[in-house]
């Protein structure tokens, strides 16, 4: 008796975890506090390491761990996993329109679904009666790598499906009965590292004097692609599916569509209602105009967007004549990508500066012949590490690749190598501080090189930043500008002494003088 209780409290506590993890973060609408949430996910940890035989494949529990692979095994896709045709314009989606409509005279009456066209990597994720079993990555289309340990340590996966359970624990009351999802289900979706994520992400990795990453896309991919899914864990991955590649109904076999829905708008509805996370900006619109102009109102506000975009995707509403329009080599008819302009230009490297972080780390930074790009002239741009330097064979002199993307610092893809000048320089990490002269070291097996010198100007202006920042003392009115000036008018020799200055110390200053 007393073990059919624990096993009924653990499947309870399971479906709560489960449930608040959702809103925490699919929705970022928690009903719990934090200590709530640990408090309910240490009662069932602890349930689970006194009876381990209580363990479910969809315990929150599991979702980091398992042995560490030498390979992943590939992964044969239920249905091929199809990239889309590219509209670089209005004129080529009405082009695109028109061939299609002289095709199936339905396509004239039929309703669009716009949504965006995300810059992640795409995963492939199988449920068996709402059980997580398998994900894959894309491959070649037909195949994949089967990276199921690693998905699991993303927290918007839901690792069992309905996640809305059949009671509210915020309400303390039954739920009305949920959609539920056929015994197989094949979702696609895009795994991705949102924008502020990312940015966070870096700054840890330059305060640990550890190598920073140069795109969300790129590090979610070489993340979920890790053999050790606790290194996967690590990383701030989060999902946005649109799609479901395979289905099969209650009680019968697949018709041979893609899926069982009738709309595209439907399907995602249902996506929802399953707990997959779903981008919030998608629209229905009755003609193919409305659609195009709203794919335009994109291109100048996609930095709004949590996540990466490179455009747009208009889908034909109706599966069903979406999929009888069938295929053009191995794009599908049925929709099209409106692609934005690319962020991407070319420049001259004048120079590369060092910055000197609060830590010591030494970044360097490129100079640049100043250029405009996503409407913002550049001027300066992150050049990530001296080994990413030399991996790129950058040199002062060369002709730039330059990408700006969302609030992403602008920084130096690499040069371009059929326009390099013959009086390129090669570039050299300084053996010396730029800014106190002190010697510069690099410890074994790292890649940042660090000023030691803890007295070190520019190392304690940015330590000032830090503690009166919003993570620190959250001081109002102190910023970067009165920092350095509180060092360079030697007022300050460290952090503390920003308590002892006086009236009679700010009066002499700039901008503070009666």
């Amino acid at each position: 008796m007393a073990e059919t209780l624990l096993s009924k409290r653990a499947a309870h506590l399971r479906q709560q975890i489960q449930y608040h993890s959702y809103r925490y973060h699919v929705l970022s609408d928690p009903s719990i506090s934090d200590k709530e949430y640990d408090a309910l996910y240490n009662e069932l940890k602890k349930i689970e390491i006194d009876q381990p035989e209580l363990i479910t494949p969809d315990s929150p529990t599991q979702r980091v761990g398992g042995a560490v692979s030498d390979k992943f095994a590939k992964v044969k896709h239920p249905a091929p996993i199809l990239s889309l045709a590219n509209a670089f314009n209005s004129d080529d989606v009405r082009a695109w329109f028109e061939r299609i409509k002289k095709l199936d005279e339905r396509v004239a009456k039929t309703e669009f679904v716009v949504e965006p066209k995300i810059d992640g990597l795409t995963v492939v994720l199988h449920y068996h009666d709402g059980l997580f079993v398998k994900g894959a990555t894309r491959g070649d289309g037909e195949t994949g790598e089967d990276i199921t340990a690693n998905l699991k340590t993303v927290k918007s996966l839901p690792l069992r499906i309905p996640v809305q359970p059949s009671f509210d624990f915020a309400q303390d009351k039954p739920n009305h009965p949920t959609t539920q999802p056929p015994p197989a289900i094949v979702v696609r979706g895009e795994a991705v590292i949102f924008v502020e994520d990312f940015a966070e992400l870096n700054k840890r990795q330059e305060a640990a004097g550890e190598k920073t990453y140069v795109n969300p896309r790129n590090t979610a991919s070489g993340a979920l692609r890790q053999l050790d899914p606790k290194l996967t864990a690590t990383r701030p991955i989060s999902l946005l599916c649109y799609s479901v590649v395979y289905q099969r109904p209650e009680g019968s076999e697949p018709s041979g569509r893609s899926s069982e829905f009738k709309t595209q708008w439907d399907l995602l509805e249902a996506l929802k209602a399953y707990g997959f996370p779903v981008a919030d900006v998608i629209k229905k619109f009755s003609n193919i105009e409305a659609a195009i102009k709203y794919c335009e109102s994109w291109n100048d506000k996609r930095d709004t967007l949590d996540y990466e975009v490179d455009g747009m995707v208009i889908k034909i509403n109706d599966l069903v004549v979406a999929d009888e329009l069938g295929f053009v080599g191995k794009d599908p008819r049925g929709a099209i990508a409106f692609k934005f302009p690319a962020r991407e230009v070319t420049t001259t490297l004048n120079d590369i500066g060092v910055n000197v972080g609060r830590t010591g780390v030494l970044t360097p930074f490129a100079i640049l012949e100043p250029v405009e790009v996503g409407g913002v002239t550049v001027r300066q741009a992150t050049l990530h590490n001296f080994d990413y330097i030399a991996e790129k064979d950058i040199r002062i002199g060369d002709r730039v690749l330059l990408k700006r993307a969302g609030d992403v610092i602008p920084y130096v893809i690499g040069p371009v190598l059929n326009a390099r000048p013959k009086d390129t320089k090669v570039f050299k990490p300084p053996k010396k501080c730029p800014t106190c002269g002190e010697p510069v070291e690099q410890a074994e097996d790292e890649v940042a090189y660090y000023c030691i010198n803890a007295s070190c100007p520019d190392q304690l202006i940015r330590n000032v930043e830090h503690f009166v920042g919003k993570g620190g003392m959250d001081m109002e009115g102190l910023g970067s500008k009165l920092a350095e000036q509180f060092v360079t008018d030697k007022l300050i020799a460290d952090v503390a002494d920003i308590f002892l200055i006086t009236n009679s110390q700010l009066l002499t200053l700039e901008g503070f003088a009666e």
